[in-house]
C-alpha cells in the first residue's frame, strides 16, 4: 500500500515497448489517449484487482453470467478485452482446457510464459482497434472500463466487439458503480469529489450503470436479449467478510486517489486519510451504505435472429 502522507506530487514520463507512462508519487500510469490518473499499472493496482476479480466471482456464483456454459465446455474461442494480470482467462483456461482463450490488454502485466497452453495475451492499444477477424470468437469479455473509456471511446469500442463476435454469440460487460446508497455525511463528501475529478478527464461517474444504454444507443438493432444483473453489496465491517473485503478495495482504490481529490476538497492529504480512516471505522457502520456490482450480457444478431425494420 502505497504512503501518500507527506510525498511531494512529482510526475515523470519514460517510454517502454511504444507506450508512453507517467509516473505519480511513485506510481505507473499509462499516459496514452485511453489513459487518465484512475488506472494505476503498478502491483498495489494488480492486487486491488485480482481481489475485485473474486468478489465479483463470489457475488455472481461465477466468473460469467452468459449463457455460454456449454461452448466453453465443448470448445470455443474467448477473448477478453482489458484483460490486465490476466486472471479472469486463467481461472477459465484451466477450468476448460478444450476452449482457447485470448487475452488483450494496453500493458503487458499478463503472463508471458508460465500460463496454461489454450491462452493467449496480447499487447495493444483497443483504441486503434482488435487485431482479429470478424466473427472469430464465440464468447466476448470486457471488465471494468468504466473508469478508463469516455463515452465517445464505448462508441467506436461496443461495435468492435460486435464486430469480432460470431453470429447468435454472446458479448459480456463487468463493471463496478463508484457511487453508493445510504452513504454517510463524509464519505458522501469523498464521492462527490471523486464525480468532479471523473467529470473534468472525461468520463462520467454513472458509466457503470449506462452500459446497457450504451449499448442500445451505439449499436442499434445489433445486439439482442440484453441482460443486465446488479448485485447490491454491504460496504464496510458490519456487512461481514464480504463488506470487509469491498471495503478494503474501496479504501485501496480512494487512497490511490488522494493526490487528486484532495484538492477539490481543499484538505491536506493526511486530512483526506483521517477522513477514509473515520468511513472505515465508524460511519459505514452506521450508515450501511452499499455499493453495486453489475453485470451485463447480449447475443449478436445473425442466423436467424436478425432485426428487420
Amino acid at each position: 500500500m502505497g504512503n501518500f502522507g507527506s510525498k511531494k506530487n512529482s510526475q515523470t514520463r519514460s517510454k517502454i515497448n511504444n507506450i508512453q507512462y507517467k509516473y505519480i508519487n511513485g506510481r505507473k500510469y499509462y499516459d496514452e489517449e485511453i489513459a487518465n490518473d484512475l488506472t494505476p499499472i503498478d502491483i498495489e493496482e494488480i492486487d486491488r484487482a485480482q481481489s475485485e476479480h473474486y468478489t465479483f466471482k463470489h457475488m455472481f456464483g461465477g466468473n460469467i453470467s452468459a449463457p455460454v456454459e456449454e461452448y466453453l465446455s465443448s470448445g470455443c474461442k474467448v477473448l477478453d478485452v482489458g484483460c490486465g494480470s490476466g486472471i479472469w482467462i486463467l481461472e477459465l483456461a484451466t477450468e476448460n482446457p478444450k476452449s482457447h482463450f485470448f487475452g488483450v490488454d494496453l500493458s503487458p502485466i499478463f503472463p508471458d510464459q508460465i500460463k496454461p497452453a489454450n491462452t493467449t495475451f496480447i499487447q495493444t492499444n483497443i483504441l486503434h482497434g482488435l487485431p482479429f477477424e470478424d466473427n472469430e470468437f464465440d464468447y466476448v469479455h470486457i471488465g471494468h472500463m468504466c473508469l478508463a473509456l469516455t463515452e465517445e471511446q464505448w462508441q467506436n469500442i461496443i461495435p468492435e466487439l460486435i464486430r469480432v463476435t460470431k453470429p447468435s454469440c454472446y458479448i459480456e460487460f463487468s463493471e463496478t458503480d463508484i457511487i453508493c446508497s445510504s452513504a454517510g455525511p463524509i464519505y458522501t463528501k469523498i464521492i462527490d469529489s471523486l464525480k468532479q475529478y471523473i467529470t473534468s478527464s472525461g468520463l462520467n461517474p454513472k458509466g457503470a450503470k449506462l452500459i446497457s444504454n450504451w449499448i442500445k444507443k451505439h449499436s442499434p438493432n445489433q445486439l439482442i436479449n440484453i441482460n443486465e444483473v446488479i448485485k447490491k453489496q454491504p460496504l464496510g465491517l458490519w456487512g461481514g467478510e464480504l463488506g470487509k473485503l469491498n471495503s478494503e478495495n474501496f479504501l485501496e482504490f480512494f487512497k490511490m486517489m488522494a493526490p487528486r481529490l484532495c484538492k477539490y476538497l481543499n484538505i491536506t492529504q493526511d486530512e483526506y486519510l483521517k477522513l477514509l480512516n473515520n468511513c472505515k471505522d465508524y460511519e459505514w457502520d452506521q450508515y450501511k451504505p452499499r455499493m453495486n456490482y453489475i453485470r451485463v450480457w447480449a447475443m449478436k444478431v445473425g442466423n436467424g435472429n436478425e432485426i428487420h425494420n
